[in-house]
């Protein structure tokens, strides 16, 4: 064999190690992406239920949100700091959205829940005095998105309830 023939066998073993390598990295990356969007979905999952758990340690949020009645300044301030975590929680879920992160199907169930934290009047105002202290792009997909959208009525539904 001559120097010649072993210089490509060394050549076609190189392209071999570098192939196999690059095979590797690629199943590295795409379990990595799979762990991340695992991770994510998981804050995601505990960032909706402490958002739930909060009305069942404060059911009164709920009246508050929706009662024709002005609330007390105590009232208020339970309000907008729940409505600030929920929307928060939003916002964390855009942003991984947008860094792809996120899935289209995923973004827009959790995005759902914008129409229930501004469904009311009340929730709509408590967001015009809060919403600077957002990031722009959400605020201004935030205020796309309710633009023409009327209140709902989930509070008085729930109250019809018997």
């Amino acid at each position: 064999m001559t120097l010649e023939q072993i210089a490509y066998i060394a050549q076609i073993a190189g392209v071999v190690v570098v192939a196999a390598t690059l095979i590797f990295l690629t199943i590295q990356v795409r379990q990595g992406t799979v762990l991340l969007r695992s991770e994510s979905r998981q804050t995601q999952l505990a960032n909706d239920q402490t958002g739930v758990y909060k009305f069942v340690e404060f059911p009164e949020l709920g009246r508050i949100m929706s009662q024709v009645e002005t609330p007390s300044f105590e009232e208020k301030t339970k309000a907008i700091f729940w409505m600030i975590g929920q929307m928060r929680a939003r916002e964390y879920e855009w942003l991984q959205y947008k860094s792809g992160a996120m899935d289209k199907e995923s973004w827009e169930t959790y995005r759902g829940v914008i129409f229930f934290v501004l469904g009311t009047e009340r929730g709509r105002a408590l967001w015009g005095i809060t919403s600077g202290y957002f990031n722009a792009g959400f605020t201004a997909m935030v205020e796309e998105m309710i633009r023409d959208v009327p209140p709902i009525e989930y509070w008085d539904d729930l109250q019809a309830i018997k």
